[in-house]
């Protein structure tokens, strides 16, 4: 049986620790997601700050969301103005939602965090009556630091795997299939994205930008389509 994480364990992450800024590479991120979604409701499994959330109410649709702690949810909650984020997917489960509950489900960079990542796949497909969108870290090289509290080496970041092409090809549920695959964010889209002013405008040229040149991207999306 796979190891599971304690509740306890949800809990002590506490809010979303201080990090890099939202940006329009960000931007650029959850557009492209939102531009792979099927008509009808969408699920964003892990909310965070509820950016993407925010994108799909002005888009008209419904929405719900998941966070792995309590305080986090009052957080995104809080951000959003409404009750629809809630407490779901500590180790991959999502026990809160029906089968077929919503039309999409999207989970950005969230699996790679769930040690047993073809339960949480089977979960967001259980879920979606049309599709599931995923974004991972690519090819990452997975690290393991020393805790200062329990004294034994734990992932990096919390990151469990790392994904490359063919990852998705074995892990795909049955009655699903894969429709969709790329690398994106290429490091020539990074540099552009920081000497281009700001705007909404932008988020056309890093697409050109990410499509025309070579080389591999900082995250991977995948779109399954219920068969």
């Amino acid at each position: 049986m796979t190891q599971a994480l304690s509740d306890q364990f949800f809990e002590a992450l506490g809010e979303p620790k201080p990090g890099a800024p939202f940006d329009i590479l960000d931007a650029y991120r959850f557009n492209l997601c939102l531009k792979q979604l099927a008509p009808g409701s969408v699920l964003d499994v892990g909310a965070y700050l509820g950016d993407f959330l925010k994108l799909v109410i002005n888009d008209g649709r419904s929405y719900y969301g998941t966070e792995v702690n309590q305080a986090r949810v009052d957080l995104v909650n809080s951000i959003l103005g409404s009750t629809h984020v809630s407490l779901d997917f500590r180790n991959g489960s999502l026990k809160s939602f029906e089968d077929n509950f919503v039309d999409n489900v999207v989970c950005m960079e969230t699996i790679e965090h769930v040690i047993d990542h073809q339960v949480a796949i089977e979960e967001l497909c259980r879920v979606s009556r049309k599709r599931v969108v995923i974004t991972v870290p690519y090819l990452e090289r997975l690290e393991q630091v020393l805790c200062t509290h329990c004294n034994s080496y734990t992932p990096h970041h919390g990151h469990q795997h790392s994904y490359d092409q063919q990852t998705f090809k074995t892990l795909v549920p049955t009655g699903w299939k894969m429709t969709y695959q790329r690398s994106f964010a290429r490091r020539v889209t990074r540099m552009t994205r920081q000497v281009l002013p700001k705007g909404i405008w932008v988020l056309p040229v890093l697409r050109a930008v990410d499509l025309i040149t070579p080389g591999n991207g900082r995250w991977l999306i995948v779109v399954l389509d219920k068969v």
